[in-house]
């Protein structure tokens, strides 16, 4: 049981090791180096609440599994470098940690440790860009949120949001009401859907796709009304806050269902609401490129949480370029598409999610003769472009 690697990573490990052999000399590494460790550092630190914290929470694991697991979820805390010491700092020890978290889940029951290794080797083995799905939940990799009973599904973790899955079951049909006090917060939807969303003292039938703005301290939550199962994707983050802050800033906030106050989707009580898939297909029916803001960052900016961005992109086969900015976390909602960052290339489809770190230069191309349609999002602060 081994970390499988590809020529790529292991190059940049090799070259982390020799920096640390010879007094952590910078002198060899390139701006290429630096970000390729950025892309792996990202695609680990999706782990922060995903195999990292599932994997020591599993009882029978060795001591020193247990606290090499821990240091990779303190990881997460730490920003990731723009500069050399993203290869000699932060990718040499998530490598460091990770291996050694491999080796100390040897013979523990139930083979987590090979599931940890897989998970590990699916981003090793690639060329830096780390994709994941929102159309499964992966075993051992996610995470139940106490208070709530809910299990979650990462997908993109930046520096200060995040790009998450509610995976609902039979025994959890619904998102139960909740607050946060210092976050902020977009819930989606997909069709089929039929349910009701919460904001505040306020409930709305919903029957085909939104996206739902939630500013600080506001009541919000999802319930179904059939048995048929509606997963809810949501975008977290918080200025005030770093790490996966949606499952320390989280309070419950139980009512019944018949004391919310029923208004249209429309009504200014709804928070800027968003006809989602009406947009995405608006967009997808367009020859050209295209971009829009559909909901800007001021809807939910308070008192220094920030406010969530979200965009929407319509990409054709001449290609598109990003507008280099913070972090910003994507999903693929249609079509097929060749993606570059920095040094690295991947495939991408309808599902996927990645993430492009601050400051590097997101190149995206479509595939194939259907539309290729990107939601991304950003957390600003209200004034800036």
């Amino acid at each position: 049981m081994s970390l499988q690697t590809s020529p790529e990573y292991e190059a940049l490990a090799a070259k982390a090791r020799q920096s640390h052999e010879q007094g952590r000399s910078a002198l060899d590494i390139t701006a290429e180096d630096i970000a390729r460790a950025r892309l792996y550092c990202y695609g680990f630190r999706n782990h922060a609440i995903g195999a990292f914290h599932a994997t020591r929470q599993i009882d029978g694991i060795a001591t020193r599994a247990a606290e090499t697991l821990e240091d990779l979820v303190h990881m997460s805390m730490e920003d990731v470098p723009c500069d050399f010491r993203a290869v000699i700092s932060t990718f040499y020890r998530y490598d460091r940690f990770i291996r050694r978290a491999i080796e100390s889940l040897a013979g523990a029951p139930g083979a987590p440790g090979e599931r940890f290794t897989q998970i590990m080797s699916d981003i090793a083995s690639g060329g830096g860009i780390a994709l994941t799905r929102d159309d499964r939940a992966p075993e051992q990799a996610s995470f139940i949120v106490p208070n709530l009973g809910i299990t979650i599904v990462p997908l993109v973790y930046g520096d200060h949001h995040s790009w998450n899955m509610a995976w609902m079951n039979e025994e959890h049909m619904d998102v139960p009401w909740h607050r946060h006090h210092q976050g902020v917060e977009i819930h989606l939807g997909y069709e089929p859907i039929d349910g009701y969303m919460i904001l505040d003292d306020f409930k709305s039938p919903v029957t085909e796709g939104y996206a739902l703005p939630v500013p600080s301290m506001s009541r919000h939550g999802w319930q179904n009304r059939n048995r048929k199962i509606h997963h809810v994707p949501f975008i977290f983050g918080s200025l005030k806050q770093a790490g996966w802050g949606v499952f320390l800033d989280v309070e419950a906030q139980p009512m019944p269902l018949e004391d919310f106050c029923e208004v249209d989707r429309e009504d200014w009580q709804m928070s800027h609401t968003v006809f989602l898939q009406r947009e995405i297909a608006r967009m997808a029916a367009l020859r050209g490129q295209r971009r829009t803001t559909l909901i800007p960052a001021s809807v939910m900016d308070r008192q220094g949480t920030g406010g969530l961005e979200l965009s929407l992109t319509r990409v054709n086969p001449t290609g598109y370029d990003y507008p280099v900015d913070d972090f910003r976390a994507v999903s693929v909602v249609a079509g097929r598409g060749r993606l570059t960052i920095g040094p690295a290339e991947t495939d991408i489809a309808h599902h996927d999610h990645f993430g492009v770190p601050a400051g590097m230069t997101a190149h995206l191309q479509q595939v194939g003769d259907e539309p290729l349609v990107l939601l991304d999002s950003l957390i600003k602060t209200v004034g800036k472009a």
